[in-house]
């Protein structure tokens, strides 16, 4: 077993997210200066993004795929100066922008990497959860809302 050791340092170790079916925190710490922010949860359902303007791998135009197809009430938290907060706010209007500090999201919800979406329900409660680098792997990882809910636009509300 000792010849093997170096190879523990090639294993990719997992990424820890908040566990599905557990609730998530609508009232958290998103930066080092303690502002908290307060999620309202969507009748149909809610999605948390957490991306970084430094992250390779956090395609925004992943999130305008999405925000042409899916209504749901949606949050990005993103690590980045004012400018680009100010400039992705612009591009997606109708979703909550927020200034964050991935360290302390991390500490209050185990947000190691990005990009990671959370999916909840009504009621807060985790339905679906991880990182994605595609459209599709996005849908997968939001399917429970999306399979119960389709777009997430209630029939009474109208298309802008």
């Amino acid at each position: 077993m000792e010849e093997k050791q170096y190879m523990k340092f090639l294993k990719r170790r997992p990424i820890s997210q908040l566990p599905i079916g557990e609730r998530m925190s609508n009232d958290f710490l998103i930066d080092r200066t303690d502002k908290r922010v307060n999620i309202e949860y969507g009748s149909t359902g809610t999605i948390v993004f957490f991306m970084s303007k430094t992250c390779e791998k956090c395609d925004f135009t992943i999130i305008s795929q999405y925000s042409k197809i899916l209504y749901f009430k949606t949050y990005i938290f993103l690590d980045a100066d004012e400018q680009f907060v100010n400039d992705i706010q612009q591009q997606f209007p109708s979703f909550q922008i927020q200034k964050s500090n991935l360290t302390v999201l991390n500490k209050e919800l185990n947000v190691e990497a990005v990009p990671m979406v959370y999916a909840l329900n009504k009621v807060g409660q985790i339905v679906g959860a991880g990182i994605f680098n595609t459209y599709d792997s996005l849908l997968r990882k939001i399917s429970p809302l999306v399979e119960v809910f389709g777009t997430g636009r209630l029939s009474h509300e109208s298309i802008s």
